[in-house]
């Protein structure tokens, strides 16, 4: 005790004449960092059992240090920094929010709660190699995460579990690579899991495996930013990505395999009024699909699906696999100057022959709706028995673009 009554006289006497000064405030492997540029006072009560600073009480018997140091330009306000060493997590938190968040660490395992009252957007910092830890964040108000060279496998469920519902940033920097896996057997969602608007930007490399049920998955839509790296899915025993609401991609590389279930599933939200619910727009970007179960999707939209940029590569192999599924409407398009290209090598035949409610064929496209053919390119081989490179419930409407395969359309065609 008396070296912390210390540490705190030393530091309200030169906390005028060095702004740079820091108070570090050590709970086991949480650091609280309060600049002397945000401190007043700091008071004791309760017969010195309690320790309050910028609103922040902390119980003196808990406090392993107080340490006060000078290191110029390390203060990042509204900031959280978790690094995983091994079977253990090292949390800063910087003291601007300190009074209106709690970090629970237990070994590895990390959980960030943010108070109703923080209207404010939190930057998460995470980083280091944990084979054996996780994290789980909660609040009510935006934040960004981001991913620097984190490798993280957990052991008792996601590997990130981000629930407050808000925008969350998910930023990749140039020239990082991070690797995610979940415990096996669990009754989480996914390994990646965000109940929220996820937003995904920066240049580096996110790889995931879903060891339970989907590798990545959103309640609400995703984005993917223009300029954003790769997303490489490994292994899922359901789908590589699952998102709810909408899909947006405006570039980067989307490598899946080694799925159980669709490569990519958008699903529409229980709430019909959502906006652009069940729809996908994939505007730009590089999708590489490997298929290779029955019944299974590339690419299912569950009501409309645009293309109108990029490149779809994708091997289908299995019974009832369809490489492309539209729940209403599909349109394929390319943009002035750009380049849209569909090229797909189908092999299968028919899941579950003469189930009239499951029975399903191997299809390289299939369109429940109309599909428009504005513009691009289209090469698909089909193989097996019933499978069809293009198959369309509704009207085929053609305008413009290039297409190496057949086109079994119900109504018939269109040129517009």
């Amino acid at each position: 005790m008396k070296k912390i009554f210390s540490a705190i006289a030393l530091f309200c006497c030169l906390a005028l004449a060095a702004t740079a000064q820091q108070l570090r405030v050590h709970q086991g492997t949480v650091t609280y960092v309060y600049p002397a540029s945000l401190l007043e006072t700091m008071n004791y009560s309760d017969g010195g059992q309690t320790l309050t600073i910028l609103g922040r009480s902390f119980a003196t018997a808990e406090i392993d240090s107080i340490k006060v140091t000078n290191v110029p330009g390390t203060f990042t306000p509204n900031s959280i920094n978790v690094d995983y060493a091994g079977n253990r997590a090292n949390v800063t938190v910087s003291g601007d929010i300190a009074a209106l968040v709690t970090v629970n660490v237990d070994g590895a395992n990390v959980s960030v709660l943010a108070d109703a009252a923080l209207q404010e957007e939190v930057t998460y910092y995470l980083s280091g190699t944990s084979a054996n830890g996780s994290f789980f964040m909660d609040g009510e108000f935006k934040s960004t995460v981001v991913l620097n060279n984190l490798n993280l496998t957990s052991t008792t469920g996601a590997a990130i579990d981000i629930e407050n519902g808000k925008r969350i940033a998910v930023v990749l920097p140039e020239g990082t690579a991070s690797t995610l896996a979940d415990a096996a057997g669990g009754m989480h969602k996914a390994c990646f899991f965000i109940n929220g608007h996820a937003e995904f930007g920066g240049a580096g490399t996110l790889n995931l495996s879903g060891r339970t049920k989907h590798a990545y998955a959103s309640d609400e839509y995703t984005q993917f930013k223009s300029g954003f790296g790769t997303l490489n899915v490994t292994s899922a025993l359901s789908d590589g990505m699952h998102v709810e609401q909408y899909l947006q991609t405006d570039g980067g590389t989307f490598n899946i395999t080694g799925v159980q279930g669709d490569c990519i599933d958008v699903s529409a939200t229980k709430d019909p009024l959502d906006e652009y619910n069940g729809q996908t727009f994939l505007n730009a970007g590089t999708f590489v699909l490997n298929v290779a179960a029955d019944d299974t999707k590339g690419i299912k939209s569950e009501n409309e699906l645009a293309f109108s940029g990029g490149s779809i590569i994708a091997t289908v192999s299995g019974n009832g696999a369809k490489g492309i599924s539209a729940g209403t409407n599909l349109l394929v398009s390319q943009a002035e100057g750009g380049s849209t290209k569909i090229k797909m090598t189908v092999t299968g035949t028919t899941y579950m022959p003469g189930d009239a409610t499951l029975e399903s064929k191997c299809r390289g496209i299939k369109v429940k709706g109309n599909l428009t053919f504005a513009g691009g390119f289209i090469d698909i081989s089909a193989t097996g028995t019933k499978s069809k490179a293009i198959s369309i419930d509704g009207v085929f409407y053609y305008s413009g673009g290039q297409m190496t395969c057949t086109v079994d359309a119900a109504g018939g065609m269109v040129q517009i």
